[in-house]
């Protein structure tokens, strides 16, 4: 059965890289000058294959078999729970770092006013997002004594992720407040249009 899973876990993997690279083109541009539309389109294609990298991780947490109980050696043990969220927590720090921060950069730097602000704004974004799960794993580092323990330490990767969303939409909407040429370009892309439809 195990193997099942990680055959699963795999394929979903490779299906999840080519949504990636499929969203995020093949292009390079960093440090260069692009069109505004552009632009929109891959940085908003780089962040909704990020967040569909780390819904993958979720859903592989949410399918196995975890019963939050005092560690008696079996499958689905506190410990091995723990364990499990360790493992999706580097998950979602490598996506962020080789998929939302590379991809930001490659996207390049809009050809507006405040283009090199806008760029900014959204690498920003996701170096904080590095960031916060790198706190979060630090705090995972910590050995549950017991499942109320377990149940805690599942918080702090939750919460930096949950602010990440918010703070993504909200760094978005800064980016269009900055040029209505950038503005124009946000409402103009479908990649856009499509992520700003997910609730953060």
């Amino acid at each position: 059965m195990r193997a099942l899973v990680w055959i699963g876990a795999i394929l979903a993997g490779v299906i999840i890289v080519t949504g990636v690279v499929a969203a995020i083109g093949s292009s390079d541009n960093t440090g260069e000058t692009v069109r505004a539309s552009s632009w929109a389109d891959d940085v908003c294609g780089t962040t909704a294959a990020w967040e569909g990298q780390l819904e993958g991780i979720r859903d592989e947490l949410r399918k196995s078999n975890f019963a939050a109980r005092q560690s008696d050696g079996g499958s689905g043990d506190s410990v091995e729970e723990t364990i499990s969220v360790r493992e999706a927590v580097d998950r979602a720090i490598r996506a962020t770092t080789d998929t939302l921060q590379d991809g930001l950069k490659r996207a390049g730097i809009p050809d507006a006013n405040q283009g090199a602000a806008a760029s900014g704004i959204l690498r920003g974004w996701a170096q904080r997002t590095e960031e916060r799960l790198r706190v979060a794993k630090a705090q995972l580092q910590q050995k549950p004594t017991s499942v109320a323990e377990a149940f805690a330490l599942l918080g702090p990767p939750v919460q930096a992720l949950a602010v990440t969303a918010v703070d993504g939409r909200t760094s978005f909407k800064r980016v269009g407040a900055l040029d209505s040429a950038l503005d124009d370009a946000l409402n103009g892309s479908r990649n856009c249009r499509d992520l700003m439809k997910e609730a953060p």
